[in-house]
């Protein structure tokens, strides 16, 4: 895969990531030790602002990130990334020699480390806010391929990389490249093994011919054995939590298994264990056995769930209702 491929699988996804970050997860630490959730933002909006400077044989301005008080900068954070994008797609971005932080190289090549650069911040925006981080298994595997060659000794004598951690022995691709560039995979860190939200748009593209396109997220959660499955569709009102009405299940949560797709509104489903992710309109989901949904705005929302399951839930909720 051709790094200019590479980037427009990658930084639609993360600036996609950054329009879902609250203001209240700004402050929260990633895998990059050395920055916050609002470092990582700060971070690549100003190399990306230099960066389209260099890829376009210009002189790169004083660019400095946006203050924030409160606020995300995801337009901002869009308007970097969408210009970078174009700047590597410009007309001899790729073939002219570059004088780049960590040296002189040919444009494709430095192409390949922005690659390799946003696709791991990426990560620990996706993984410090809780959410899924889909990206296609082929840009994964060209940045991988790229890293371990590109990634000397030398750089990380230099400080720009830590020493390459320890991976676990079920690592995902995508965790074993972020232990391999020094980050530590910790359990807080740790990727879910299903997808549990996926925007609509970053379905991987399974097929894109005149009049039809068709996405597939493969090995979304598995049904095998939970028997004939219920449609269902909910209306919920905001400020409606169902903590209290699952109260005498197991772990006191919803213990069927979902698969869904958010119509509008938004929703913070709590997991067991504590993490939380937040869905919200254009989210397709999974959401596995052990849960609690709170309703932040007005929802409508598709569900298909185990019909034995969900109807026991169900009626053990109506009871609690009906006193």
């Amino acid at each position: 895969m051709e790094p200019t491929e590479q980037l427009e699988v990658i930084l639609p996804i993360v600036c996609n990531l950054v329009d879902r970050i609250t203001p209240a997860q700004l402050t929260e630490p990633t895998p990059c030790d050395q920055f916050s959730v609002h470092g990582v933002l700060d971070h690549m909006i100003v190399l990306g602002t230099s960066f389209s400077s260099l890829f376009r044989g210009e002189e790169a301005p004083q660019a400095d990130a946006p203050v924030v008080y409160g606020w995300v900068p995801a337009k901002d954070f869009r308007s970097a990334m969408d210009d970078l994008l174009a700047a590597v797609r410009s007309e001899g971005a790729l073939d002219r020699m570059l004088d780049t932080p960590i040296g002189r190289m040919d444009g494709a090549t430095f192409a390949r480390v922005v690659a390799f650069d946003g696709l791991l911040h990426g990560w620990d925006l996706a993984v410090a806010t809780g959410q899924v981080y889909a990206v296609d298994p082929d840009a994964v595997a060209a940045v991988d391929a790229f890293a371990r060659v590109a990634l000397t000794d030398e750089l990380r004598q230099a400080g720009l990389f830590s020493a390459p951690a320890p991976a676990p022995e079920d690592a995902s691709a995508l965790e074993a490249l972020a232990a391999f560039s020094g980050r530590s995979i910790e359990e807080r860190w740790r990727t879910p093994s299903t997808p549990i939200r996926v925007d609509k748009n970053d379905v991987p593209t399974k097929m894109d011919v005149p009049g039809a396109k068709a996405r597939q997220m493969p090995d979304f959660g598995d049904a095998t054995g939970l028997g004939k499955m219920a449609g269902e569709y909910f209306s919920l009102a905001a400020g409606t939590d169902i903590a209290p009405l699952l109260q005498g299940l197991e772990h006191d949560m919803c213990d069927a298994p979902h698969w869904g797709y958010m119509l509008e509104g938004e929703v913070v489903v709590t997991f067991v264990g504590g993490r939380e992710f937040t869905f919200a309109g254009g989210d397709m989901f999974h959401w596995p056995p052990g849960h609690s949904v709170r309703v932040i705005e007005d929802t409508e929302v598709v569900l298909f769930s185990p019909q034995h399951q969900h109807v026991k839930v169900m009626d053990h909720m109506l009871a609690k209702l009906t006193g």
